[in-house]
Order: C-alpha cells, then sequence, then structure tokens
C-alpha cells in the first residue's frame, strides 16, 4: 500500500508542474545502491532524489553505482594509447567513413554550438558492434551496424568491456527515472532491448591564447540529444553547467562517481519537466583531458511521446512522438554539416 501511494503522490506532483527555485549553485550527488538491490521504499527515496535534480537542475553526480574500477581505468587508458597515435593513423579510421558517423573526429571538425567556430576536442565514437547479418544493419537503421577500429593492440576489447558495464548502469537508471515519474520501474525496459548506444573517448588539449576563448572551446553550450548522458571524467575540472540565471556552474571531479544529464528526448518525454540543461566544457587547466560520455537511448525506431501522467488539459503536451533515429540521427548529421 505504502508503494501504492508513493506512486500516486508522484502522479499528482507531475500534473502540478514544478516549484521554480532560486537558481542552482550546484550539482547533487546521489547515492543509487538501493536502485539495484532496495526495497521499494528504499528505490523510491533515490527516485525522488532523480526528481528534484532533474526539475531543478537537470544534472547529477552517481555515487555508489557498483562498477568495476579496472574496467573504467582499462577504458580510459585505451583512450590515452589511441589518441597517443600519429594523425595520419586516426584519419585511417574517420567519422566520415561511416554512415552512422562512427569512428574519429579531429580538433574542431565536430560544431556542437552553430554560432562558434568548431570544438576543441578530438573523439573516438562507438556503439552497438553489430554485423552484417543483423536485420537492424541490413535494413540500414541509423544506430545499428558495424563500429570502426583502429590497428591497436588491446584497444577494443576494454573499450566494449566498459561500453557493456555503461549498458547495465544506463538500465539501472532508465528504472530509476521511470520511478520518479511515478511509473513502474521497468516502465521503459521493452524500449531498451536494443538501443542506441554511443559511447565517446574524448581528448580536450588545454585552451591556448591562440583559441578564441568565446567562440572556440572544448566543446560550445549545447543540449545533448538522447534520453541521458552518463559521464565519466578523469581529474581535469573543465564540465560548466548553465543556471536558469546563466551562470556557468562548475561540475567539478568527484572520485567515483558519473555525472548524468538530462537529455532532448528524456525533456520531450516529461513535457519539459525535466531540464535538457545546457552545458560545455572549457579547458584552462593547461592540462590535456579525457571524459567518457556514454548515451544511453531507446531503440532507434522506438516511438515516444509525451508521458500521459506528464500532461493535463492545464499543461497539454508540447511534443509531437518522435523515434530515436529520427531525433538523433538528423541532429548528429547537422553537426557534422553532413
Amino acid at each position: 500500500m505504502e508503494t501504492l501511494s508513493i506512486k500516486k503522490r508522484n502522479a499528482s506532483r507531475l500534473l502540478a508542474g514544478v516549484v521554480q527555485m532560486a537558481p542552482f549553485t550546484k550539482v547533487p550527488v546521489i547515492n543509487i545502491a538501493a536502485l539495484k538491490d532496495g526495497d521499494p521504499v528504499s528505490k523510491q527515496r533515490v527516485a525522488d532524489a532523480i526528481w528534484t535534480a532533474c526539475t531543478q537542475v537537470g544534472f547529477f553526480y552517481v555515487s555508489d553505482h557498483g562498477l568495476d574500477p579496472d574496467i573504467r581505468a582499462g577504458a580510459f587508458t585505451a583512450a590515452q594509447r589511441f589518441f597517443d597515435l600519429p594523425d595520419v593513423e586516426k584519419r585511417k579510421v574517420s567519422i566520415r567513413n561511416s554512415p552512422l558517423l562512427r569512428g574519429y573526429g579531429g580538433l574542431l571538425e565536430e560544431n556542437t554550438n552553430p554560432d562558434n567556430h568548431g570544438d576543441l576536442h578530438e573523439h573516438f565514437d562507438l556503439a552497438l558492434d553489430l554485423g552484417p547479418d543483423d536485420p537492424d544493419t541490413a535494413a540500414g537503421t541509423y544506430g545499428c551496424g558495424p563500429n570502426q577500429w583502429p590497428e591497436l593492440d588491446n584497444f577494443r576489447e576494454p573499450v566494449m568491456a566498459y561500453h557493456r558495464e555503461m549498458l547495465r548502469l544506463s538500465e539501472t537508471l532508465f528504472c530509476g527515472f521511470a520511478l520518479s515519474l511515478g511509473l513502474p520501474e521497468d516502465y521503459f525496459a521493452a524500449h531498451i532491448t536494443k538501443p542506441i548506444a554511443e559511447l565517446r573517448l574524448a581528448h580536450y588539449p588545454p585552451q591556448t591564447p591562440i583559441h578564441d576563448p568565446e567562440k572556440i572551446m572544448g566543446i560550445g553550450a549545447h543540449s545533448d540529444y538522447d534520453a541521458f548522458t552518463i559521464v565519466a571524467t578523469d581529474d581535469v575540472p573543465a564540465l560548466e553547467v548553465q543556471n536558469t540565471a546563466d551562470q556557468w556552474i562548475p561540475v567539478p571531479p568527484i572520485s567515483d562517481t558519473f555525472v548524468v544529464n538530462v537529455g532532448d528526448l528524456l525533456q520531450r518525454w516529461t513535457n519539459d519537466l525535466y531540464r535538457s540543461t545546457f552545458h560545455r566544457v572549457v579547458n584552462r587547466t593547461g592540462l590535456e583531458r579525457y571524459s567518457l560520455p556514454f548515451f544511453a537511448s531507446t531503440n532507434p525506431l522506438t516511438e515516444l511521446g509525451v508521458l500521459d501522467n506528464c500532461q493535463s488539459e492545464a499543461r497539454p503536451p508540447r511534443y509531437a512522438p518522435i523515434s530515436a533515429v529520427e531525433y538523433i540521427g538528423t541532429l548528429m548529421r547537422e553537426s557534422y554539416g553532413i
């Protein structure tokens, strides 16, 4: 009975809308251990914290996530080894060779903010590695197909091991998001059986005086296209998020945590109750920086609209249903000018 009353309370709270608070000045930390093995009441406490973070900030750290630190460290080591390769080797797996936009992107090749002159980072993108016999690969569905791989020993294995762990963590977080919205915790399960689940290995050189800090930065101000993003960073601070007063708030590295942020699709599903907050990366430290963002979404062809309990007569749907492939694929191509 207590769990049912909690769900009813959540539904009422959603329909009532969000009480605006003062602009946030920091990003909260949420212990998510209970989402995996807690009782219903403990899970709902985590879900309530997620609700508050998503409606007021759009970002939160997660701790007690259960990821093996050796798998995380292995992915960072693989990323560093790849970016240390000569440029000619990295260019052999250029993202422009892939209709799925997987592979290597060089400095200033991507431009997430059209007002800027390019993003000062290089990256390597991958996702589920599907062969030609896969039906979605054969159909040419965006997000389904093979990765490109560089000629680098002990690279593919640790990177894909990390990708598998991110899939597991994203499934846990999908449960948390569902509970936070007053839905059954398995609400999204049928929609994430074969998701667009892109992992990026990213390297940010330090900003230098030759780079106009207002027009060229690690990543310009943007929101993410996916449902949500899970980011592992090294210990070099550079991530900033924009609050409702248009102030840029630092998101410093915290040991053994991940940064999670709401993406555009989750904002659409929640009828703008959850915030896909603008953020950027500006590396002012003079140091090299590495990060591993994982973009969690649904199956490519799954079409989702505004959730029933995120709309009412007073708050009608603000978005038409759209599939992940339609939304993400279009915006990814635009960011590369393709």
